[in-house]
């Protein structure tokens, strides 16, 4: 419908400039074959005065009405969706939640987890509180997690948080019926490997266990991303930080707010 509208303004502005710059021309080949004798019956000029008026009223018609259906146009379109934040930036969207948990670090794989992606890192200083924008992030909150169910670690001193004593954050993105377990921190003055677990909720009578590793690892829209605060032995400093296999994890560039 769109294209047969610009077909037919097209055509229609073609004639009316024809007979706006040259009506004799216009009415020879349009009109004139309609006639037994056509210069005999040729408009006088100020009927071709008169065509040109026509033409350039026909013309002044097309181009107001074009400009107010664009503007409605333009008026009804969405409005363009907000820049990205800072945050966002960062470690995409949605933006992570932090686990707010003081992480125990375990120095072997756990059984019955499933290990998690790590998608980045970034350096953090609890004592000074850098980079600020972590501390201002929301708390992960998953309703079925609790220290005795499994859930990571445990609750920080009150009046502080788990990123007050973290030295390190890495970001996972978790099966939203899932959340995490364990933390294995490997590190030495060369490197710092870490592996993040997640499981569902430890069953009460312990039965069931392999419903532990029923977690999705798969990039999902459903995943919910959350930055996991790690404390280790020393600032990471220039060390980088590898999967447990040795794989360079992606460092994430602070971004001013």
């Amino acid at each position: 419908m769109t294209i047969l509208l610009l077909v037919v303004l097209v055509s229609l502005g073609v004639v009316f400039l024809w007979g706006l710059l040259a009506p004799r021309s216009q009415w020879r080949m349009l009109v004139s074959w309609s006639y037994r004798d056509p210069h005999a019956n040729e408009p006088t000029g100020s009927a071709y005065t008169l065509y040109r008026l026509v033409a350039a009223l026909g013309i002044a018609t097309m181009v107001v009405s074009g400009l107010l259906a664009y503007r409605s146009w333009v008026d009804n379109q969405p409005p363009p969706p907000p820049p990205p934040t800072a945050v966002e930036r960062m470690w995409g969207s949605p933006y992570p939640l932090v686990v707010n948990r003081v992480v125990h670090a375990l120095g072997k794989v756990p059984a019955g987890l499933v290990e998690q992606p790590i998608l980045g890192y970034q350096a953090v200083s609890g004592t000074t509180r850098q980079p600020v924008y972590l501390f201002r992030l929301g708390v992960f909150d998953p309703v079925a997690a609790t220290e005795e169910n499994g859930y990571i670690g445990t609750d920080p001193d009150t009046g502080f948080l788990a990123l007050d004593t973290a030295e390190l954050v890495v970001k996972v993105a978790g099966d939203p019926q899932c959340f995490p377990h364990a933390a294995v921190i490997r590190e030495d003055a060369k490197a710092v490997r870490v592996g993040i677990y997640y499981g569902q909720a430890n069953p009460a009578d312990g039965s069931n266990a392999e419903n532990l590793a029923d977690c999705n690892t798969r990039a999902s829209g459903l995943n919910v991303p959350v930055l996991v605060p790690l404390k280790l032995a020393s600032p990471l400093g220039d060390r980088p930080v590898l999967t447990l296999d040795g794989d360079p994890i992606r460092q994430v560039p602070v971004i001013d707010q």
